[in-house]
């Protein structure tokens, strides 16, 4: 199969063969809806194991020299264009990896709900979108898959169809919806600054370009496109709401891979458009700071699990968002450790989240709780569990010999490396601020292990063991998050052999020099960032949450109750968004629409009563003249009764009908038959009609009838001119 065959059954092999196993699943369910199911999961069982089969073959025949390319040229007005890399290789199949796990997990995970075709078709659109999106080779093709992710992502937040679940993909929705505008508006400012969309090489039509300013507002506009899907402060908002109320395989991949799709976006921003940019580098390192800080804060208060592994990858995003910072600050060297740490550092993210939220989807569907008081103790006695969670918490919280400790130690380097570079004596709060929030990853996730495994069981959960037994998780999910365990931990063992060459591999990302040799991970230098960070986790686990989440101080085995002491603090979308949306801003505008109406006030009364005083005069002579004809000339006509159009059809009809009836009688000889007057029947049904055309003309369903009317009219007309 040639290279454009691959990326063109890449995105259209989703959309296909969900939609004809589905389809197909559809038109069984009448007859036998127990085979029809398992007709449907198996084809999208095979459709997804074709799609990673076929990322597989991309990316090793990316690490053997072929770049695949796709032109369609001219579709969707500026043509479609993908491509492959190191980086849209190794993502495309993680990406195939992560869907294939989810939604064999929701398999099970959502047996005998009402709405799971919806959430399968939706599953394969946004996998289509999203492949897309890593793959486009210019900016235009990854806008058009970007708006169509986010809008077939929407239903999963809204799957549940709880109060909660409609609020969060509302917020979730609006804030897609308004990053894409400003997304679309950035990269129309960055293609009249620079003349292209390309993403390989658009750093040379960058530096060329002759307005500074309009680049870097074409470049906030972006950043507020890519901030808002990757969980940026202050646009993070959607994701604390949205993911806790999505089914926990939709929550696995909109942590562990929608996120990456904006993160994408910053690092072609940072890597290509504003490349070596110091400014540019400040405003992403305070950002990304910002992040990490507030996401791991509230994670530490946070007593429901979804919620908390939600403001966990917050937290995360900003560790990556921090080291995008830190490479356009750099004035020379460690580039490759910044670019390197935040790839990689992107995959362990994808991974850790494509655990942690499964097992909390496991917990979920047996407890029917997200609350740490009732699903206290539900791993004991479950070592499969146990290891899973364990392998996942310590990499994330960057404990030497996983994955996580390889790409913290990286991005930790590149802020050293950026401050000695430098001498700015900002970098060195954020190198703390980075080991603290280190310190708060460690802490939260403690506290997650430790309820789940170390406290006693809760009554829910014994009623959950007893109700499950064994049988508590499905297996093929658990079998592929083993492998997802074990490459975390091979990762960690041996970086040399497994997370370099990836980040190097992955680094045509960017313009930036690639990761060819790592620092000595387990020398001292580097293991006294990780033990300070450890150090500060331990303190903030012992001396902060647990007297703050916890009633009463107990023994790690008692049981204590949790209390979510921030859940009464309003967030952002409460103090600021929606007042700023509903009140501010309407109150602002409307005071400056005031001010120039009374500025213009004098002169626009003048005109005002000119243009009155004229068509008043117009108006009197014109009835005037009326008048005078109705009283001489058209007095006969106005006098003379005259019927209407409707009349002179309906009255010839009516005396029809007349004529029709009399002959009936005449012929069946009825004896003084009872004559019906056609006439006024005819009438009668005219003025019916007529009078049910106004009411229906006047409706708002009328109005809007007739605008998509107008609207698809328009649409065919310009497909038809578009040639």
């Amino acid at each position: 199969m040639s290279g454009d065959l691959i990326l063109l059954w890449l995105i259209l092999l989703p959309l296909m063969g969900g939609y004809v196993s589905c389809a197909f699943g559809a038109f069984l369910r009448s007859r036998d809806p127990k085979a029809s199911e398992m007709i449907e999961k198996i084809g999208l069982a095979v459709t997804l194991a074709a799609v990673f089969a076929l990322t597989m073959s991309t990316a090793l025949g990316e690490v053997g020299g072929r770049t695949y390319s796709l032109t369609i040229p001219k579709l969707c007005g500026m043509g479609i264009y993908l491509v492959t890399d190191g980086f849209r290789a190794v993502y495309a199949a993680v990406t195939a990896f992560a869907w294939l796990t989810s939604t064999l997990f929701f398999f099970w995970y959502g047996a005998g709900e009402k709405h799971g075709t919806r959430y399968y078709v939706f599953t394969m659109i946004t996998l289509s979108c999203t492949l897309g999106v890593f793959l486009a080779a210019d900016l235009f093709t990854l806008f058009v898959f970007f708006e169509g992710m986010s809008l077939a992502s929407y239903v999963w937040v809204a799957q549940e169809q709880t109060a909660k679940a409609i609020q969060a993909s509302k917020t979730y929705l609006a804030v897609s919806v308004i990053g894409g505008l400003a997304l679309l508006t950035g990269i129309l400012l960055l293609w009249h600054a620079t003349g292209t969309l390309q993403i390989d090489g658009i750093w040379w039509y960058c530096i060329q370009a002759k307005s500074r300013t309009e680049l870097y507002a074409a470049g906030g506009c972006m950043l507020f496109g890519f901030g808002a899907k990757a969980g940026c402060w202050p646009l993070h908002i959607w994701l604390p709401k949205a993911h806790p109320e999505a089914p926990a395989s939709a929550s696995a991949l909109l942590s562990g891979i929608l996120t990456k799709t904006g993160v994408f976006g910053v690092l072609i921003l940072a890597g290509r458009v504003f490349m070596g940019d110091e400014k540019w580098g400040v405003v992403l390192t305070i950002l990304g700071v910002a992040t990490m800080l507030i996401g791991a804060v509230r994670a530490l208060f946070s007593t429901d699990i979804k919620h908390m592994l939600a403001c966990s990858s917050v937290s995360q995003i900003g560790f990556i968002l921090t080291g995008a910072g830190v490479v356009c600050g750099m004035s020379s060297g460690g580039y490759a450790y910044a670019i390197g740490g935040c790839l990689l550092h992107m995959i362990n993210h994808s991974f850790f989240k494509l655990i942690l939220f499964l097992v909390a989807g496991i917990v979920v569907k047996r407890v029917h709780s997200r609350d740490l008081n009732k699903v206290r103790g539900f791993g004991r006695n479950k070592p499969w569990l146990m290891i899973l969670v364990l392998v996942a918490s310590l990499g994330i919280a960057g404990i030497p010999g996983l994955s996580g400790y390889v790409s913290k130690t990286l991005l930790h380097e590149a802020i050293v490396l950026c401050h000695e570079s430098t001498e700015n004596a900002g970098y060195i709060v954020v190198e703390y601020l980075f080991l603290l929030a280190g310190g708060c990853t460690l802490a939260y996730m403690t506290k997650f292990f430790v309820v789940l495994f170390l406290r006693k069981p809760s009554p829910e959960v014994v009623a959950a063991d007893i109700r499950c037994g064994k049988r508590y998780a499905p297996v093929v999910p658990m079998v592929l998050m083993s492998v997802v365990a074990f490459l975390i931990f091979v990762g960690g063992a041996l970086p040399e052999v497994l997370m370099r060459p990836v980040a190097e591999f992955m680094s045509p990302v960017t313009d930036y020099p690639p990761l060819r040799t790592l620092p000595e991970l387990f020398g001292w230098e580097c293991l006294k960032g990780s033990l300070i960070s450890v150090s500060f986790g331990v303190l903030l686990f012992f001396f902060v949450v647990r007297p703050a989440v916890m009633k009463r101080r107990v023994p790690l085995r008692e049981t204590p109750e949790y209390v979510d002491r921030a859940e009464k603090i309003p967030g952002l979308e409460q103090v600021v968004y929606r007042p700023m949306l509903l009140s501010v801003l309407p109150a602002f505008f409307g005071t400056l629409m005031r001010g120039l109406e009374l500025g213009t006030e004098g002169f626009g009364l003048i005109v005002f009563k000119i243009c009155k005083s004229i068509l008043t005069l117009i108006d009197k002579t014109i009835d005037g003249a009326m008048l005078l004809l109705r009283r001489t000339v058209l007095r006969p006509v106005c006098e003379q009764r005259t019927n209407t159009l409707g009349e002179a059809i309906c009255n010839p009809i009516g005396h029809i009908g007349n004529i029709g009836v009399r002959l009936w009688n005449a012929t069946f000889g009825r004896k003084n038959p009872r004559q019906a007057d056609c006439v006024k029947a005819v009438n009668r049904a005219r003025e019916n009609v007529t009078e049910s055309v106004k009411l229906v003309s006047r409706s708002l369903s009328y109005g809007l009838m007739a605008f998509c009317i107008g609207l698809i009219i328009l649409l065919v007309y310009i497909l038809l001119n578009l040639g």
